[in-house]
């Protein structure tokens, strides 16, 4: 298989068991990358965001990594989900808070639906903090299922709380 164009979107807001930083730990998690055929080519910045839905969680710390595979779609997913769980996720219920969250956003402008995957993600598009790293990086990127770039995306947005966060802060 040829490589493949991927956006991943990162986000976590709960330090780690060994008490590293939401941020760290994504380091860490783009790092585990290689090793799963994912080879990451650029990084946006980090946003801190607050969750959505709106709840007591602290603030989530988010960033986009567009990268290649020579891997097909559920071996992506499934490639992410064991990152997850190798840098401490456990999924018990939705939305709440978590160490890491790996996200499969878009597949080289694939469609694809069904019981164990979908691409684009179905709510990529309604999240600022998925839509603003991702229009850093790639202001010209095309919604595959929309036909909207990611600059008139994040037009439409409602404000979210959101900003640019310098990891500076918690690597010193």
């Amino acid at each position: 298989m040829q490589n493949q164009k991927i956006i991943i979107g990162i986000g976590g807001n709960i330090n780690s068991e060994d008490g590293s930083h939401p941020i760290k730990v994504a380091i860490k998690a783009i790092r585990y990358f290689k090793e799963y055929s994912i080879d990451a080519i650029r990084q946006s910045s980090w946003y801190e965001t607050e969750p959505i839905p709106k709840s007591e969680q602290p603030n989530f710390f988010n960033c986009i990594v567009f990268a290649n595979t020579i891997l097909n779609e559920l071996d992506v997913l499934n490639s992410l989900h064991e990152i997850e769980n190798k840098l401490g996720r456990r999924r018990r219920v939705v939305n709440e808070a978590r160490v890491i969250d790996l996200d499969l956003i878009d597949y080289s402008n694939k469609i694809l639906k069904n019981k164990q995957i979908e691409i684009p993600h179905p709510r990529a598009h309604q999240r600022r903090f998925v839509m603003e790293p991702l229009a850093e990086l790639d202001k010209n990127w095309v919604h595959p299922v929309l036909k909207i770039n990611s600059k008139t995306i994040l037009k439409n947005l409602d404000n979210q709380n959101i900003k640019i966060f310098n990891e500076k802060e918690i690597l010193i």
